[in-house]
């Protein structure tokens, strides 16, 4: 007889997202602004409810890094960051999560959501990106392979 998946107090254990994830460029669909992405490392630590995420993606030998910490709790944190301000939040939506940030400035308003799924057995992350406004809207779908252990 199986056992059922291990639960937590609010249900069933959610995903984890914990590792160095390597781009997948020929497995990835993105856009022409972000085309030029010639490599790229995604490190997460996730120990639910805290998430911490750090992206680094080469464009023409250059580096560009990303990096946050967000709970998976749903609720917005609002912050400045020089003349804009932003509002951030991180949710489930099943066993997705959706990151979104909401950002004010002087020159208009400007929305990017990423919603992050395990694929595979966990040895794929795929990170859909929607950036609205700012006069830079584009759909990107990032797709990751795991490296090292897979780490349960």
């Amino acid at each position: 007889m199986k056992s059922a998946p291990p639960e937590t107090e609010s249900g069933p254990r959610k995903p984890d997202f914990t590792g160095e994830w390597k781009l997948n460029r020929q497995a990835s669909m993105l856009s022409p602004v972000v085309a030029a992405a010639q490599s790229g490392v995604l490190r997460i630590e996730h120990h639910e409810p805290s998430f911490k995420c750090q992206l680094t993606v080469v464009f023409e030998d250059k580096p560009v890094e990303t990096k946050y910490e967000l709970l998976t709790d749903g609720r917005e944190v609002a912050g400045t960051h020089g003349e804009r301000r932003i509002v951030s939040c991180l949710g489930w939506d099943g066993d997705a999560l959706v990151a979104t940030w909401r950002i004010q400035g002087p020159d208009g308003e400007m929305t990017i959501s990423f919603r992050y799924e395990l694929l595979d057995d966990g040895r794929r992350l795929r990170a859909a990106e929607e950036l609205r406004g700012g006069g830079r809207d584009q759909d990107n779908l990032w797709v990751f392979d795991r490296q090292g252990q897979t780490g349960e």
